[in-house]
């Protein structure tokens, strides 16, 4: 396991192991933290840890994060999103919807990369900064901004934005 993928998993059971209640995790896949463990084991105060991808697959709920109406307002504790929102063509309507859909007070826990390889091209569209994620999610209150990697060039961000 690399050094980002370490600190990254590391981060994440700290924070998801006081979530309560429902997590939507969004662009699921097979779920795997890819250190041999599943993401959905670090909510181990979740109630109901639901998986979706926008394609019937081996997942919980059919759901492009972009619009979500089978999803109602206020409807979850959680939201967990690693590794999604660059291969969203509109990233900004993903993060409207992630609102929509969190209780007030419920967590937006998001992994974004900054300096990573090309990936799942051609639908490989963005990397953020640290001010291009506080911009983007400026309706919420970011309670953490982790640089993975080395700060001054991180692989990737975490963060943990409350609603």
């Amino acid at each position: 396991m690399s050094p980002s993928r370490a600190q990254s998993n590391a981060l994440l059971r700290d924070w998801c192991a006081g979530i309560t209640g429902t997590v939507l995790s969004v662009g699921s896949s097979s779920d795997q933290d890819g250190g041999g463990s599943r993401y959905r084991d670090y909510f181990t105060a979740a109630e109901t840890y639901l998986t979706s991808e926008p394609v019937a697959g081996k997942c919980d709920l059919v759901l492009d994060v972009r619009a979500m109406p089978s999803m109602a307002d206020d409807s979850v504790d959680a939201v967990f999103c690693s590794g999604v929102l660059e291969h969203v063509d509109d990233c900004h309507a993903a993060v409207r919807e992630c609102w929509r859909i969190l209780k007030a007070g419920g967590a937006f826990l998001v992994g974004l990369p900054c300096q990573q390889p090309i990936h799942r091209a051609p639908h490989d569209f963005w990397r953020f900064t640290e001010y291009g994620i506080r911009w983007m999610l400026r309706a919420f209150t970011i309670r953490d901004l982790v640089a993975i990697g080395d700060p001054a060039y991180p692989t990737a961000y975490w963060t943990r934005a409350v609603k």
